[in-house]
């Protein structure tokens, strides 16, 4: 390895200069070949040599070289050290780990560079250390792109002439490495650790429903990807802890693809549900780490009961009710007025006494259409204003004028008083959902697709003139002002979604849009389990950010605390008792947020399962009490790849100008790359060509002939 480096004009005739060097090198042989007059040994040898020589000279200046080398100093190289959870597989199954075999590779870089170019090692794993220690970030993730971004503001990273990342490039977190790499302006070269060709199979995702419910079955997919040859018949199990819950045996799809396999599981309790799933191990796998996989599912106690009384038949009660029959975690309950009586629909109509106070037992949600509920019985309307004060749904569709200003009078009266605004007559009426509310209003996967299918939504009819009060939310507004087409309102303990005017039916019909009924009816459907949620009656609540958290991740864990009104409370202490399933226990403290919202991030917890107990102190005061559970998986993203990625690897360095090696061969590798290849900074070049010292040399060299010649008495 040499800071120097030679080379020709880029279209010198190289072939041609060889074949003269030759044929000069024969002129000086030949040219003494004489035997008279004799000549010493030492005149035979370098008289030949001295001509040779500077013929040869001449003919390669002709080539115009030039001489390089790197300015600035000893090279500087970073080592980016892999220490992700990744690294703690084997290289091979039954063999030394990633992490001792990259330790390896990099001590056998500083023996190769030493003398040559220093070098600093820096280890990374979710983020960049700033010196050699264990990396202390989250060890459940790899982000190169993170750790490349974070190099390029340190000195070691600003100072470097190269960098050679040595990972499995088993990259899951973070910036775009690819992209990272060549933002930093210098060669990223890669060695790889560990290797591809080894039998493994892999629990790489499970699909659950959102909310499972007692005695109803829950679709559970598992997917799973293997290595080994296609066809090969592989075993899935789903249990709950040492039960079996299901099996089913799938065939291996070859080459890395994927397969699935589908559960029916029929939860028997209510409560947060932990279930496995698990596929069987394969001879020789390189590790079994990724085999199974929990799945954390919140189980309701049953069916969510749906009441829908209408004033009359009419389009948008058809829409409403065909949408809430299509869901089947809602039983549903119809009433329509009649002329003097009253229908129950189920599905077909039949007469029925008018819905009373016992109506609404065991209702999560009722909706009204188009009639008071002083108008269904005095009993219904009070009945009706406990149920929603305590926390029940209302949907409130304001139906042909009057509309939403029906609902003023009865016991909700008070709550449902809305403010009539003249300058909105006759204004309005095309749907514009809120930014806010757009996780609630979505209509499609596809955020672009559901935007144009809101654009594209009809217009409501029979507007009532109001605006929405200062504590309502606005969910869908009208386009270009108008009155207010969606807004919610908190009503004791419950809260009530209020729709202003008739014709949302039609937001289910398009020409252009084939999958608009089945967007309206997934609207109705999520607006429905929305004002299903229990509001929060007590004055605590503490939930974590997911049910289940993979391997490695940190838990985040919310709490909201509020006084008798319904306020936030700002300014107290929280903390809690956090306990697994072996009898173990912490301290878990909350650091405030906005008002009345609080926050505590746990590192490093171990599998299992845990439950939380907290606490609320506002001065010497307690302020409230709740408790939550949460599970932490063994799994997690960086078993789920197990194999390495070199692909990713050849990409980051091909766009920075690096190159690719194995572990295995890392020594030779680095003794082959040249010193400039690690240098930072300028080059200084010399074109010999110009050199008057190698002219010199030729003059002197055919000088010290000529005179020697003419000494021994040749011509």
């Amino acid at each position: 390895m040499t800071d120097l480096s030679l080379h020709l004009a880029p279209h010198a005739p190289w072939l041609w200069l060889l074949l003269a060097s030759l044929a000069f090198v024969a002129l000086g042989v030949w040219a003494y070949r004489i035997a008279v007059p004799p000549l010493p040994r030492a005149a035979r040898r370098l008289l030949p040599a001295f001509r040779g020589l500077a013929l040869v000279l001449l003919a390669w200046l002709l080539g115009q070289p030039v001489l390089e080398r790197a300015a600035g100093g000893r090279p500087h190289v970073v080592v980016l050290l892999d220490r992700s959870a990744s690294m703690d597989l084997p290289v091979a199954p039954g063999g030394e780990t990633r992490a001792r075999a990259a330790a390896r590779a990099t001590t056998a870089l500083v023996q190769a560079w030493r003398g040559r170019a220093s070098v600093d090692v820096l280890p990374f794993d979710a983020r960049l250390e700033a010196d050699s220690a264990r990396a202390g970030g989250d060890a459940g993730a790899t982000a190169l792109g993170d750790a490349l971004e974070a190099l390029a503001s340190l000195p070691a990273g600003q100072g470097a002439g190269a960098v050679i990342v040595v990972s499995d490039g088993a990259e899951n977190a973070g910036a775009d490495p690819v992209a990272a790499a060549q933002a930093l302006g210098t060669p990223v070269h890669a060695v790889v650790v560990g290797r591809g060709a080894v039998p493994d199979r892999v629990v790489t995702e499970v699909e659950t429903p959102d909310l499972a419910r007692v005695g109803r079955p829950a679709r559970v997919v598992v997917r799973l990807t293997s290595t080994e040859e296609r066809g090969l018949p592989m075993t899935v199990r789903l249990l709950d802890g040492a039960h079996e819950l299901g099996r089913a045996t799938v065939h291996a799809p070859g080459g890395g693809a994927e397969a699935t396999a589908e559960f029916r599981v029929v939860p028997e309790k209510p409560g947060l549900a932990l279930w496995t799933a698990a596929v069987d191990s394969l001879p020789g796998e390189l590790t079994t780490a990724n085999n199974a996989r929990e799945i954390a599912v919140e189980v309701s106690p049953g069916q969510l009961g749906a009441l829908i009384v209408s004033g009359g038949l009419n389009w948008d009660l058809t829409f409403l009710r065909r949408a809430l029959l299509g869901d089947s975690s809602l039983a549903v309950t119809a009433f329509v007025r009649g002329r003097g009586s009253w229908l129950a629909l189920r599905p077909r109509g039949q007469s029925a006494t008018a819905p009373t106070a016992a109506s609404l037992s065991g209702q999560a949600v009722v909706a009204l259409d188009g009639i008071a509920p002083l108008e269904v019985s005095q009993e219904f309307d009070r009945a009706l204003g406990a149920f929603v004060r305590s926390g029940g749904g209302l949907l409130l569709l304001g139906g042909p004028a009057p509309g939403l200003l029906r609902y003023r009078s009865g016991s909700l009266g008070s709550d449902l008083a809305l403010t009539l605004d003249p300058q909105l007559v006759g204004r309005g009426g095309s749907p514009e959902p809120e930014a806010e509310a757009r996780d609630l209003l979505a209509w499609d996967e596809d955020p672009a697709r559901g935007e144009r299918a809101w654009r594209d939504a009809a217009p409501l009819t029979d507007l009532a003139p109001i605006r929405p009060g200062a504590g309502d939310r606005l969910l869908v507004g009208s386009l270009g002002g108008g009155p207010p087409l969606l807004f919610a309102r908190r009503v004791g303990l419950g809260q009530a979604l209020l729709v202003n005017g008739t014709g949302v039916w039609r937001w289910s019909l398009s020409g252009v849009d084939e999958l608009a009924a089945e967007r309206g009816q997934v609207l109705w459907r999520r607006l429905f389990h929305w004002l299903a949620e229990p509001a929060q009656a007590e004055p605590l609540r503490v939930r974590p950010e997911r049910w289940l958290a993979a391997g490695g991740e940190p838990v985040r864990l919310f709490a909201t605390l509020q006084d008798s009104a319904f306020r936030p409370v700002a300014g107290a202490e929280i903390t809690g008792d956090l306990h697994d399933a072996t009898g173990g226990s912490r301290t878990v403290r909350f650091a405030p947020r906005a008002p009345g919202s609080y926050e505590s991030v746990l590192e490093d917890l171990p599998p299992g399962r845990y439950t939380l107990s907290a606490r609320a102190l506002r001065g010497r005061r307690e302020a409230g009490r709740a408790s939550t559970e949460f599970a932490v998986d063994r799994w997690s993203l960086e078993v789920a790849r197990s194999l390495p990625d070199s692909a990713a690897l050849a990409a980051v360095a091909a766009a920075s100008g690096g190159r690719v090696t194995d572990a295995t061969q890392v020594a030779r590798w680095a003794r082959s790359l040249p010193a400039r290849a690690l240098s930072r900074g300028r080059l200084e070049s010399l074109r010999l060509w110009e050199s008057p010292w190698l002219f010199a040399l030729v003059v002197g060299l055919l000088s010290l002939e000529w005179f020697w010649r003419r000494r021994r008495g040749l011509p």
